[in-house]
């Protein structure tokens, strides 16, 4: 596993088990069937397991690999960890 990816796991799971995790999205790079990309959210609720290399989802068919994770924010818009910084906002 290389570095960037473990800090992103170190991240999401961080939040994942903190106090109130239903407060918490991930923003990531989506891709539609034709290649078209666009940035969307989910709430961290719905994950239900993270490795090292992917996000997997409730419904058990969606996996999101850890290098399309771009950043995590609280729902009230405040950044909590983003994709090349080297520091958190609180």
């Amino acid at each position: 596993m290389t570095k960037k990816r473990s800090v992103i796991r170190q991240q999401i799971n961080k939040v994942r088990y903190s106090k109130n995790p239903e407060k918490y999205v991930i923003v990531y790079i989506d891709r539609d069937q034709y290649g078209n990309q666009r940035l969307s959210s989910l709430d961290l609720t719905r994950v239900i397991g993270v490795t090292e290399w992917a996000i997997f989802l409730d419904d058990y068919d969606t996996v999101i690999p850890l290098h399309r994770v771009v950043e995590i924010r609280d729902k009230e818009g405040r950044l909590v960890w983003r994709r090349g910084s080297n520091t958190q906002e609180k």
